[in-house]
């Protein structure tokens, strides 16, 4: 019989980006860092741009700016967010000292026979990962037809321009310009721009609001109201995940995190350990081992520990003495040994999970998944492994 020997210490760690709790803001407020928390992501919109009276270019959409930084536990950080329809300064999002992103501009009418006047869009600044543009406001028909609203930028790129607006044609049974789309939530789309419904301009189709959050407003055609822009928007996330590994001699490793998902992984090249999903794992070969934690919020991965085996020779004479049948198992297995021992006994799934400790020497596993385990077997000095298949 062998008997395994672990020798454990900490190597190295594998740098995963993750987040966990999060706190949004649509108004002006403070975020204070919690306890235990180093790293923080932080996005921003800036406040779309409105649509003005009497055949206006859209408002333009907010810029949008992403990162992650570092701070410290019970910092303070100030959040300005922009007010819709005040232009690039006011309309922009600011978490202090770290990133910006401005309104947009509010949409103007220009002379006929024009077609203009849409606002320009916000800009992104201080993001470490992401910073864009938001649309500009489409061009609008003076005193007809309404541009469309540019669409705020976000995470996956810029924002898309709202639509222009037709010239008239002495029908008036036309639609404004389109809102244009934005570049992913939490960025809102352009609302589209206002015209009319029938030919001679008595039914108004009116403009459209920008969409939450940053969406440029339409502009307005002759006989509707204006539409907004929607205002800015600041998210902070965080990950709290306890990534601590700690060291026990009967399974190896295990995950301090209670609660979560597990997947044991192989440091040497980042490869999964196919079945070990256990918040233990028991390691049979020397190596450098890690645990990716999903807690259902955010996903991080352990340090990654450094585990020796060492196989001693301690005593054959057990292991030659002990028998297990029947193998393969299907509802019971017996164990024999010898009468004259004092012994004890764990269930062990094939990856090392502990699922049961008994005495007889008599055990039910019908109800067990089929594959592959083993019984442990102690008898006060010695130890012995035995494997069986449940089918």
């Amino acid at each position: 019989m062998k008997k395994f020997y672990l020798i454990i210490c900490c190597l190295f760690s594998l740098p995963v980006f993750a987040q966990s709790g999060s706190q949004e803001f649509i108004a002006n407020g403070s975020f204070t860092v919690p306890d235990g928390v180093t790293e923080i992501f932080i996005e921003a919109v800036g406040a779309g741009g409105s649509g003005g009276y009497n055949g206006t270019g859209g408002g333009g959409g907010g810029g949008y700016a992403s990162g992650n930084y570092t701070v410290e536990p019970g910092q303070t950080i100030n959040i300005i967010i922009g007010i819709p329809g005040s232009g690039a300064l006011a309309g922009t999002t600011t978490a202090e000292g770290f990133l910006a992103a401005t309104g947009g501009e509010n949409g103007i009418s220009v002379p006929n026979p024009e077609i203009g006047g849409g606002g320009a869009g916000g800009v992104g600044a201080g993001g470490n990962v992401a910073n864009y543009s938001g649309g500009a406001g489409g061009g609008g028909y003076y005193t007809y037809f309404g541009g469309g609203g540019g669409g705020a930028s976000g995470p996956a790129g810029n924002g898309l321009n709202g639509g222009n607006t037709i010239a008239w044609t002495g029908i008036c049974h036309t639609p404004g310009g389109d809102g244009g789309l934005s570049g992913g939530a939490p960025g809102g789309n352009g609302g589209k721009g206002a015209g009319f419904t029938d030919d001679f301009c008595n039914v108004t189709d009116p403009a459209a609001p920008g969409a939450v959050y940053g969406g440029g407003g339409g502009g307005n055609g002759n006989g509707g109201a204006p539409a907004n822009g929607a205002g800015g928007y600041c998210l902070i996330s965080w990950c709290a995940i306890n990534t601590n590994v700690i060291s026990n001699m009967e399974y190896g490793l295990s995950a301090e995190q209670e609660g979560a998902t597990y997947q044991w992984i192989n440091c040497a090249d980042g490869s999964i350990i196919p079945g070990a999903t256990e918040q233990s794992y028991t390691v049979t070969e020397t190596g450098s081992y890690a645990v990716i934690i999903d807690d259902g919020f955010c996903i991080d991965t352990s340090a990654c520990q450094f585990v020796e085996v060492i196989i001693q020779n301690v005593d054959d004479l057990l292991s030659r003495t002990v028998s297990l049948h029947p193998n393969p198992a299907t509802s019971f297995i017996e164990l024999s040994v010898p009468a004259d021992g004092n012994y004890f006994f764990e269930l062990h799934s094939s990856n090392g999970q502990l699922l049961s400790t008994f005495t007889d020497t008599q055990l039910f596993v019908g109800n067990l998944p089929d594959g592959v385990y083993y019984v442990a077997v102690y008898d006060g000095s010695a130890t012995c492994r035995k494997l069986f298949i449940k089918q």
